[in-house]
């Protein structure tokens, strides 16, 4: 029930009172989306979904033209070419930017064993966006959030046997999200390691790299079945990955008829998500497992919750040291009520 209203007030927040407008209601315009990744990476269909949804209701009028792969700018400058307002939109990973945007960052799910699940992440994405401090720092960034992609929990894709919680210590695991993923990974002995996404493979293959972090569904796009066959059933957390935005200035400029439409497009397209991360979830693991691939059940699972860093107070009080305690104050409650999700 909780996470039922807390979806609906987080689609409040973004969505205005208005009906669907009718197709003659539509400006006549192209807009141009920066994307990172190619199109054939796991959930971008739902981005490719929601530029030609809104292009469909608003009968041909308001149109989204993607480049894929960079084409307008790399992972680390789309950020930047949105906020400037040199692209009309713009899908990056906010964890990423964490010290340029320490409030709204934390939406994506930076810290560990938060969110056990897709929808709880999603969640409280949606209510991060929603809060006094995290509308502060877009504004300033010059940047309105209109989507985010969710995954399933990620976990540890070996090339070694995980049986029990020492097992962990010494392992070299690629390391996403930002600046907290590593201090949970060295709180169990762990190291830390920068991989790029197309090297993930190699490196597992070789062995310069023994474990992969992150999501199952992701691993039949690499192909990482055949090089990493030992799935751990440690629950890392569920993270949100990437995030669509429009220039702030630039979405207030558009008529209110656009922003309800790509709102209301928004919502759509993330509830697909949502339904889509299940099935994907499943068919991953069963074509690992076809594939000679094995779910390793950790032996010491309540030592290792036990030992399992607070990692919202970790980001509490390194916030407080930066000065900024009294800033995210609203948000603490956000993460702990999240948080919950682990004990259900």
């Amino acid at each position: 029930m909780l996470k039922s209203v807390c979806r609906v007030a987080a689609a409040a927040t973004f969505a205005l009172s208005v009906g669907h407008a009718n197709a003659q209601d539509y400006p006549d315009i192209t807009l141009k989306m920066a994307h990172p990744l190619p199109d054939s990476w796991p959930a971008v269909e739902w981005d490719k979904w929601w530029a030609e949804e809104v292009e469909r209701r608003s009968g041909g009028k308001v149109k989204v033209d993607i480049f894929w792969a960079g084409q307008l700018g790399g992972m680390l400058e789309i950020k930047n070419l949105v906020s400037a307002g040199a692209v009309d939109l713009g899908v990056f990973a906010q964890a990423v930017h964490a010290s340029e945007m320490p409030v709204t960052s934390i939406a994506a799910g930076l810290l560990n064993r938060v969110s056990a699940d897709a929808e709880t992440a999603h969640t409280l994405a949606g209510e991060v966006y929603a809060a006094a401090p995290t509308q502060a720092e877009l504004q300033e960034l010059n940047l309105h959030p209109i989507k985010w992609t969710v995954t399933s929990p990620y976990r540890l894709l070996c090339n070694k046997e995980i049986n029990q919680m020492s097992d962990l210590e010494g392992l070299r695991v690629r390391a996403v999200g930002g600046a907290y993923v590593p201090i949970w990974m060295e709180a169990y002995g762990m190291v830390p390691t920068r991989v790029q996404a197309p090297e993930i493979r190699e490196g597992l293959q070789r062995g310069t790299l023994d474990c992969n972090f992150g999501p199952i569904e992701w691993v039949p796009f690499f192909a990482l079945e055949s090089v990493a066959p030992y799935l751990s059933d440690i629950n890392t957390g569920t993270f949100t990955t990437f995030q669509l935005y429009a220039p702030a200035d630039k979405w207030n400029s558009w008529p209110e008829s656009v922003q309800t439409l790509m709102t209301e497009v928004a919502q759509d397209a993330m509830q697909k998500d949502l339904e889509w991360v299940k099935e994907a979830e499943a068919e991953a693991i069963d074509t690992f497992q076809a594939a000679g691939g094995t779910i390793q059940e950790l032996s010491d699972m309540d030592a290792f919750v036990a030992k399992s860093p607070d990692m919202i107070a970790i980001w509490e009080e390194q916030m407080t040291n930066e000065g900024m305690g009294e800033t995210i104050a609203p948000i603490v409650p956000l993460q702990r009520e999240a948080a919950k999700s682990f004990a259900q």
